[in-house]
């Protein structure tokens, strides 16, 4: 039977799907109550949202599904790069038996406001520490300023530059460890959308995420901008017809394409030499890492043969 025979029971991909939903509202929200936040705060809040399930639990077809989280920090938070900011793990174990392994690496990059006012982290931040805090430049600027950050579709995911150095690992990266890397990109809930700083209270957006976080194959969006320097923006996304007009939606990644092994990169064993270099080493070039195990009961390893 092929991989993409794997007969799944509906609970858990229904299960799968409502935890990452849950994400990526969650890191939705996040962005729209602070619009200019670094994206290394909504990868933080990604993984902290889903270490809520690192407790195993048994759904009615009698399949337990676990979630386990772990941050790395890779060695780009000093002096290096990171080929993926998120790498996932997926085991699916049937009879007591280990059935599949697949791997999705996810790069993630934001949406910039119009005015391209973000608060971007870099060497110098790691370097200085909590000592940022009590920065003289901050504490001696009003906090009561009010800023205007807005979102359409010629926002551009300012910190991705097609040509750059870490453009040209990631496309080396596939080459050389035949792994596939997925963009992740954090949008706003749904576009046009505003939002004036000093808030006037912590207010969520009303109804279901429109926009929201989307994964998008790089190298769909490596041939989108193929200009050099240039960074992609959202029409130019839906231009290029990528899934889901804007990419898929981060649960149906999870729960219909990698669950299903048409999205990923499977693998035999966890010794492999590129998955070894990525997961089992602190200086890997990702920086957090998710484990989804998936579980069948006594006599359903029938479905997998």
């Amino acid at each position: 039977m092929s991989m993409n025979a794997i007969e799944i029971p509906a609970d858990v991909t229904a299960w799968l799907n409502g935890v990452f939903s849950t994400c990526n509202e969650r890191v939705t929200e996040k962005l729209c109550a602070n619009p200019n936040v670094p994206e290394e705060s909504l990868d933080l809040s990604w993984i902290e949202e889903l270490s809520r399930h690192s407790t195993a639990v048994t759904l009615e077809s009698d399949w337990t599904v676990r979630l386990r989280a772990h941050f790395l920090g890779g060695l780009r938070h000093w002096n290096g790069w990171e080929v993926a900011d998120i790498g996932i793990l997926l085991f699916i174990r049937a009879g007591g038996v280990l059935r599949r392994r697949k791997v999705a690496l996810l790069q993630s990059k934001r949406l910039y406001p119009t005015n391209m006012a973000v608060s971007e982290e870099s060497l110098i931040d790691y370097a200085i520490g909590f000592a940022r805090l009590a920065d003289p430049e901050d504490i001696g600027t009003s906090i009561a300023f009010e800023t205007d950050f807005r979102f359409d579709g010629q926002c551009r995911y300012g910190a991705l530059t097609i040509g750059s150095h870490q453009a040209a690992a990631i496309e080396n990266f596939q080459r050389d460890r035949g792994l596939r890397i997925y963009y992740q990109f954090y949008n706003p809930w749904t576009t046009p959308f505003s939002q004036r700083v000093p808030l006037r209270g912590y207010v969520p957006p009303e109804g279901p995420v429109v926009l929201g976080v989307r994964i998008v194959p790089a190298s769909t969006v490596h041939a989108i901008a193929p200009s050099v320097g240039r960074s992609p923006s959202l029409d130019d996304l839906a231009a290029a017809q990528v899934p889901d007009g804007y990419g898929w939606r981060l649960e149906a990644f999870i729960s219909e394409e990698l669950l299903s092994c048409r999205e990923g990169n499977a693998f035999s064993s966890t010794s492999d030499d590129a998955i070894d270099g990525l997961f089992y080493r602190r200086s890997g070039a990702i920086a957090a890492a998710i484990g989804i195990t998936i579980e069948g009961p006594e006599g359903s390893l029938g479905q997998f043969d």
